[in-house]
């Protein structure tokens, strides 16, 4: 059994607010854990969600942003900040600075990275060109 993984060597799960890599799972580690790297882009969102059988652990690597746990529990994060989300609590996160949000996201036990809280994702095979992009929105007249 493979006990390392490297981002480089794992698929890319491209969502519409930013991209995650599992580098841990219970499918290629046999591992009862699972822990990826995911990166929320400026100014995105991901949308408010459960987990109904995993806790999740979230460690801020850089970037700034907010998480929102619970009803009106909002949050704000920074490089160094942890967060735990326990079972069933529904939450969301949201890029407030003009770098790309870079979390460290682990579930216990592992399962919910199977499944994107977003039905339609792209998956890009380890080692092929990555392109994500950003939008900005023209302001609207008042």
């Amino acid at each position: 059994m493979n006990h390392l993984a490297n981002a480089t060597d794992v698929d890319s799960t491209v969502l519409s607010w930013g991209v995650a890599k599992w580098l841990i799972t219970e499918e290629k580690h046999g591992s009862s854990m699972s822990l990826g790297e995911v990166l929320v882009l400026p100014g995105q969102s991901h949308e408010w969600h459960n987990h109904d059988e995993s806790d999740e652990v979230v460690y801020v690597l850089s970037g700034h942003g907010a998480f929102t746990i619970g009803e009106g529990n909002r949050i704000a994060i920074g490089p160094g900040d942890s967060l735990h989300i326990p079972v069933g609590v529904f939450h969301d996160s949201h890029n407030t600075g003009w770098e790309p949000l870079r979390l460290l996201v682990m579930y216990s036990p592992g399962g919910p990275e199977g499944g994107a809280p977003e039905v339609a994702h792209e998956i890009v095979p380890a080692g092929d060109s990555l392109v994500m992009t950003t939008s900005v929105e023209e302001p609207t007249a008042q």
